[in-house]
């Protein structure tokens, strides 16, 4: 199975989508197990169901090479990474996308379809609102209007980056310190206590074949498998920066302590095609009630590399620098 994960960072190119499977009765029974708050109606459980989302990534060598050295000094991606994340509806309608191309940031936002996706009338009357009042704004942020509207604006994430630096220090905010980075040797010890967990709990069934691929079924006592983790996993985590004092060590009694399965299929070069499973089993109530949460996650490794969008509005991020400052408090025509 490891080997299976691995061809995946041996690939220049890798999209992962995931897909919120559940049918809307599905939805409407697990929404019946959780009392409280607004009941969901069939229109918001249509809306829901194959909400999805996906992340593209490419580069000119294996991804294992360029995400192995992922943060760089100001915290962003690999610039020979070409990225793209994409939230969409079950019919496939994009609600919002990301794109990180050649060191350059695009976005795009479909307001009116995630406020209809939010289900609350008085939503449509905030984003008029906000409509209005970037009208009003000067010239400079004219792009966010754009942005309302569902079209691609550029912003360069340098001028990001001072711009959040200028604001950190408007605001007397602390510099943040660098993100903690695992050595070789804790590495292979999280490696090797995973391994040693999955080797005891985890059940492997050959199913056959699906479509030309081969079907694994995994299975696994969900509450051991758990507790068994971050048994094998907190004396490593001790030793990482930022991590050992909250590694949580309470028994998960959240999780059902029946046997949770999940649906492999790997492709013919033995590379990972999909993972589903029945989210619905990881929840105690719905587990008793047998109520279904299905998701999936399919992986490509043949995916298109990713390209910057035609006629992207560019948006200097500085411009909101008075904007921000005044919700800070700071007087924006002061020296």
């Amino acid at each position: 199975m490891g080997t299976a994960f691995d061809k995946l960072g041996a690939s220049t190119s890798l999209t992962v989508r995931f897909s919120l499977d559940a049918t809307p009765a599905q939805l409407l029974a697990m929404d019946k197990l959780e009392p409280s708050g607004t009941p969901a109606t069939a229109a918001d459980a249509k809306a829901i169901s194959g909400l999805g989302a996906s992340l593209t990534l490419s580069a000119d060598k294996p991804l294992k090479d360029v995400l192995d050295a992922e943060q760089t000094a100001n915290g962003r991606p690999d610039p020979s990474v070409n990225l793209d994340f994409e939230v969409h509806t079950g019919d496939g309608k994009s609600l919002a996308e990301i794109r990180d191309v050649k060191g350059m940031e695009y976005l795009r936002l479909d307001v009116n379809a995630i406020v209809r996706l939010s289900g609350d009338p008085a939503a449509t009357d905030a984003v008029s609102g906000l409509e209005q009042m970037i009208g009003q704004m000067p010239p400079a942020l004219a792009p966010l209007k754009s942005l309302i509207k569902g079209k691609w604006i550029s912003i360069d994430p340098k001028k990001l980056d001072e711009l959040a630096k200028g604001l950190d220090g408007e605001a007397g905010a602390d510099t943040p310190s660098a993100a903690p980075s695992l050595d070789s040797a804790t590495k292979n010890k999280l490696v090797s206590a995973l391994a040693g967990v999955f080797s005891r709990d985890v059940t492997l069934t050959d199913k056959g074949t699906v479509n030309g691929r081969d079907h694994v079924v995994v299975e696994a006592p969900a509450r051991k498998l758990v507790a068994d983790v971050q048994k094998a996993l907190a004396p490593i985590a001790k030793s990482i920066p930022g991590v050992g004092g909250s590694f949580p060590t309470a028994a998960p009694t959240g999780v059902p302590t029946g046997k949770a399965s999940a649906d492999i299929l790997i492709d013919k070069d033995g590379s990972l095609s999909e993972l589903s499973m029945d989210l619905g089993q990881l929840d105690p109530k719905a587990a008793a009630a047998k109520a279904q949460l299905p998701a999936s996650v399919s992986f490509d490794t043949k995916a298109a590399a990713t390209t910057a969008p035609a006629g992207a509005v560019a948006f200097d991020p500085s411009a909101l620098q008075d904007l921000v400052k005044s919700f800070l408090g700071a007087d924006p025509l002061a020296g």
